[in-house]
């Protein structure tokens, strides 16, 4: 596949000039252990090397952030101890006390039952990674360009079921699965303005929506932001 595609992903430029190859989804959410074990064939995009390196803080913000909530699965386990010796180094920790300051037992003075604590995060930032994974995802599955403006929504859920909108993917095939680190599915609603409904799971525990109109769409909205 990627040897048929001569845009970049993340701008819809040719790629002439500059062109390096993007891990979609980015290889750090595949721990070390994970990457050695299964040898897992990762898939690996071309994109302008100045369109996807702005990403990394945030790609490496989205593992250190989410990942601890995967603990007590398989790969989850295996990414906290990647994380965990990460914070162990002088860069590790200014990231690591950011990340534990996200933890609130007690939020706005609430005392919370046992062993419960809210968990806050940038959400602004997960989500320019999740939206970037589904932008390289889209090309790969449609041969198109997803603009980065197109109308769009998402929702995590870790500890709740999703809404009834997953029944609509939910028997959809699975199209990527590496041992229990990322999967995903999605449904094309032709008669509504090919909408699109995608969900994604990340190790093994946070499942994640993504609706989003069509790259084609003729809807007003999409209108407006061409």
């Amino acid at each position: 596949m990627t040897d048929k595609i001569d845009i970049c992903y993340l701008c819809g430029q040719k790629l002439e000039k500059n062109v390096d190859f993007d891990h979609v989804p980015p290889k750090q959410i595949y721990a070390k252990s994970i990457r050695k074990i299964h040898s897992p064939n990762l898939l690996r995009l071309p994109t302008h090397k100045s369109c996807h390196t702005p990403y990394q803080k945030d790609e490496d913000y989205f593992v250190h952030s989410l990942g601890p909530l995967s603990m007590g699965t398989y790969s989850g386990n295996a990414i906290w101890s990647d994380i965990s010796k990460q914070y162990k180094r002088p860069q590790g920790r200014i990231i690591g006390q950011m990340i534990l300051n996200e933890f609130d037992k007690r939020p706005s003075g609430i005392v919370l039952p046992l062993r419960k604590v809210v968990k806050r995060f940038n959400g602004e930032r997960i989500w320019r990674v999740v939206w970037k994974i589904t932008r390289g995802l889209y090309l790969k599955e449609y041969g198109k360009f997803l603009p980065e403006n197109i109308p769009n929504v998402f929702k995590i859920f870790l500890d709740e079921k999703p809404g009834i909108e997953f029944e609509f993917v939910r028997n959809t095939p699975s199209r990527r699965k590496y041992p229990e680190v990322f999967d995903y599915k999605y449904a094309n609603f032709v008669q509504k303005d090919n909408f699109h409904l995608w969900a994604m799971l990340f190790w093994d525990m946070l499942i994640m929506e993504i609706g989003f109109h069509d790259s084609e769409c003729p809807c007003d909205k999409c209108k407006a932001n061409t």
